[in-house]
């Protein structure tokens, strides 16, 4: 019974390998977007710190690299910012897997295509390159899930993903209430007292009488 029960839970290979993905991409966002955020801050860091030296130095030197800070403070806050998204994604990509795991193929697949662009764009191409790849799985399951439908169930009965129903062993068949029960088989009269008889009887049960052929 818990072998039957279990197949009406199963989980489509292309799902698994969808979370997989999406469990592959959350580890290498949150070390890319810590990595990122304290590497620009520790560039800000060192920028403040020259400027404090300059400001020791001289006038001179303040002024030029006040002239040039804002050109200076442009990659830093790149950086800072390519590792917020980053960590943005790690947190993201579990509201996906919960899609995924409530047959929500057709929305998760929507929201994988946009962190799939910023992931190319923001947050490393290993991230984009995965997340492509998962958006692609995507199609097999919501084809599947039309043909059914067009609910995304999986692992209902009769449907693609479950076992079949099977009859339960000991199950006593099934009735039909009200249906007439036919009349049992009538024998033979005897000729002398008229007494009914089973059929095959060859003498009367009530006055021993001999029947008719």
């Amino acid at each position: 019974m818990d072998k039957l029960n279990a197949g009406y839970n199963y989980e489509p290979p292309e799902a698994q390998s969808i979370k997989s993905m999406f469990h592959i991409v959350r580890i290498l966002a949150i070390i890319f977007g810590v990595l990122l955020f304290l590497a620009g801050l520790a560039y800000i860091g060192i920028l403040v710190a020259a400027y404090n030296a300059c400001n020791v130095a001289g006038s001179i030197c303040v002024g030029v690299y006040a002239g040039s800070l804002g050109f200076i403070l442009v990659p830093a806050i790149l950086i800072v910012i390519f590792g917020l998204v980053d960590i943005i994604i790690y947190l993201k990509m579990k509201s996906l897997e919960a899609m995924v795991n409530a047959r929500q193929y057709q929305q998760a697949k929507a929201q994988t295509l946009i962190w799939m662009i910023l992931g190319f764009i923001l947050g490393g191409i290993i991230i984009g390159i995965l997340l492509l790849i998962a958006y692609i799985k995507f199609d097999p399951l919501i084809n599947a899930s039309r043909a059914q439908g067009g609910q995304g169930q999986w692992g209902q009965p009769g449907q693609m993903g479950a076992p079949p129903q099977q009859a339960q062993w000991g199950a006593p068949p099934p009735t039909t209430w009200g249906q007439p029960t036919a009349a049992p088989a009538m024998g033979k009269a005897c000729a002398s007292c008229g007494a009914p008889n089973a059929a095959g009887a060859q003498f009367c049960a009530k006055c021993g009488a001999a029947l008719p052929p």
